[in-house]
């Protein structure tokens, strides 16, 4: 089974990450397989999982909860097309090429929600979470001081792997 996940910054950028693992972690931590580097994603915040010809995600314990098509999970099947999000960051799912292309756009944004109180995340993890991928500007990601500068994106091809605002997905070593 392959599995891409596209990720999109404002309508019309987008970045396609392949998880080649059969478990694939995704957090801020460097250790993760896939790091996203902002403070609102946790060290370890959630994992993919291929188990023959299915997909689950689950939640580590985040601090603001993973999404999977805009409701708040702990653990849920995923299938071709269906949104992701991780912090500010959202992905659509691709599943052996399905949906195809063509077909793949920018995930609707969460219902509006005040981010006016967002910077004390404990207090409002829902709405810390409320900002959409429009808002989310990759290269503010690198650039901040809370991010890492080394961007290192191996299994990609060299097209794919600058200005991507998310470090690292590595390879399955397995494989």
């Amino acid at each position: 089974m392959q599995v891409v996940l596209v990720m999109f910054k404002g309508d019309s950028e987008r970045r396609s990450f392949s998880v080649a693992r059969d478990v694939t972690v995704i957090g801020r931590r460097e250790d993760c397989d896939l790091r996203i580097p902002l403070g609102e994603v946790s060290r370890k915040h959630c994992r993919l999982i291929k188990d023959g010809q299915n997909l689950r995600i689950e939640d580590l314990g985040s601090s603001n909860g993973t999404f999977c098509n805009g409701e708040r999970i702990q653990e849920s099947a995923v299938g071709p097309g269906d949104s992701i999000r991780i912090g500010s960051v959202a992905f659509i799912v691709q599943i052996d090429g399905q949906p195809p292309e063509d077909e793949i756009s920018a995930p609707a944004a969460p219902a509006s929600v005040s981010s006016a109180g967002s910077s004390n995340q404990a207090e409002h993890s829902e709405t810390a979470m409320a900002h959409s991928t429009e808002d989310f500007d990759p290269m503010s990601a690198l650039n901040s001081e809370d991010s890492a500068s080394d961007f290192d994106l191996g299994n990609l091809p060299p097209g794919e792997q600058s200005g991507i605002g998310l470090e690292e997905i590595r390879p399955d070593e397995s494989a």
